[in-house]
């Protein structure tokens, strides 16, 4: 979803029009029962009837949470909802505008950068302590409670994933050049082996199709964030908290240099993948790449744009380490809402088991939660599977909450590009050991300058 879910950051963490057009071509045929309302509330025994609002920035969601509120009048009579949806910066703007004011909605769905200045502010509602009871559970894994931890408190429940990836491959070519699919890559030394032969290239030598689309431009910092995808794996992060709570580089080591190395082989030395080429999801639906790391989002794409391509899903390749970034999207109450106790109700019947399915099933957004049956989803389109289905072993990590990340891993993101790009870093371990220090000492100098950088 940026890219991923992000307000702040352009195309490659926030879902943009073509990502909202996949979601239409999920064909759910019916939706199951939700199985009536989790939760009792004074709007049922006897008060007045409830009417609340929402307010969302992906239009999708919109007809998921209409569903959940007919769902919740079940057992609390009377109760409606009122949403409201628009393109994301407008709804960023929107409750930019409303909530200092109090005229925001009772509940919104928003990014953690916007919830953080209202937090910091004191517009926004820590968690009740029935809420945390929940937020806290084996619902969800510790890192999300992390990451909704501001200072202290834990604001919102994590609602929907917005960044966990999996590695979409084309099962049909792995056939073609002698491949099983059965027997995906698990490894980044197998996956790069396997795009070796998936790569195919003209008369003249030129690529035609990737044997993986890697992000290798793009706007915004979802350069960077992809290449944490390897970077995580060979034992690297771009920054680390340390144990005086503030936060260093840690990507100018044999992990940094490693996961840039990486890169620059797939596009110089192996040359399975191309500036030139088409790339992402757009390229894998149009079968012009034989692999591609990505969010869930790309399920939908598929069912609209490749109905006959022929792929499946696995989590994504191990090295050092085996894990996946997480950034959790959340249900926040207001702090202006008359009618507390039911927003706070309401929000948790959103997350519960049966409406985490419907979710899926109606948005393929995939859920925070690690406590439901995802049967019927899996039954349906089984390439859900490494979003829903946590292997042992597989760990989860997330951007830190600190306000100068935006701009640290955007301009990382404008020197990977840079760096992808130079073919003189091939096989020259002292220009990528150059390249990956100037990028470190970029990335702690910005720290220092926000007040955020220690190493002890």
């Amino acid at each position: 979803m940026k890219k991923r879910l992000g307000s702040r950051k352009q195309a490659p963490l926030t879902i943009d029009g073509s990502r909202r057009t996949f979601l239409k071509g999920l064909g759910v045929a019916g939706l199951a029962a939700a199985g009536g309302s989790l939760f009792r509330t004074r709007a049922s025994v006897g008060a007045e009837p409830v009417r609340l609002s929402i307010w969302t920035g992906y239009p999708e969601i919109e007809p998921f949470y209409k569903k959940a509120a007919e769902e919740y009048a079940k057992t609390h009579p009377g109760f409606q909802l009122e949403t409201l949806s628009s393109q994301l910066r407008e709804m960023e703007q929107k409750l930019t505008a409303s909530i200092p004011t109090d005229t925001g909605p009772d509940l919104f769905d928003i990014g953690r950068n916007i919830t953080i200045s209202f937090a910091d502010a004191g517009l926004l509602p820590p968690n009740p302590p029935k809420v945390m009871s929940l937020v806290k559970s084996k619902a969800f894994h510790p890192v999300v409670l992390e990451y909704n931890t501001w200072k202290g408190q834990v604001y919102g429940i994590p609602f929907l994933e917005g960044s966990k990836p999996a590695l979409f491959y084309n099962t049909k070519m792995f056939k073609e050049v002698g491949l099983d699919p059965s027997k995906p890559p698990k490894t980044f030394d197998e996956l790069m082996a396997a795009a070796r032969k998936l790569a195919k290239k003209d008369a003249g030598g030129n690529l035609t199709r990737a044997g993986i689309s890697l992000r290798l431009s793009g706007q915004g910092a979802g350069v960077a964030e992809k290449w944490w995808y390897v970077l995580y794996a060979m034992g690297g992060d771009i920054v680390v908290k340390t144990k005086s709570g503030k936060y260093r580089s840690s990507y100018d080591n044999d992990a940094g240099r490693a996961a840039l190395k990486y890169y620059i082989d797939a596009v110089h030395k192996y040359q399975v993948d191309d500036p030139k080429l088409p790339h992402d999801a757009a390229a894998f639906a149009g079968e012009q790449a034989a692999m591609l790391m990505r969010e869930a989002w790309v399920i939908g794409e598929l069912k609209s744009k490749g109905p006959n391509v022929q792929y499946n899903t696995v989590a994504v390749p191990r090295a050092k380490r085996w894990g996946a970034m997480t950034q959790p999207w959340s249900l926040y109450v207001t702090k202006s809402t008359k009618n507390a106790e039911v927003a706070w109700d309401f929000a948790q019947f959103l997350v519960s088991p049966p409406m985490a399915v419907q979710l899926v099933l109606m948005t393929g957004w995939t859920s925070m939660r690690e406590d439901v049956d995802w049967s019927p989803v899996l039954k349906e389109t089984p390439q859900f599977k490494p979003f829903l289905v946590w292997e042992k072993g597989r760990e989860l990590y997330a951007e830190p909450a600190i306000p100068v990340w935006d701009e640290l891993e955007s301009k990382l993101a404008d020197r990977l590009v840079t760096a992808f790009a130079d073919k003189s870093l091939t096989d020259n371990p002292a220009g990528t050991a150059k390249v990956i220090k100037e990028m470190a000492t970029q990335s702690d100098d910005l720290l220092k300058k926000a007040g955020v950088y220690g190493t002890e």
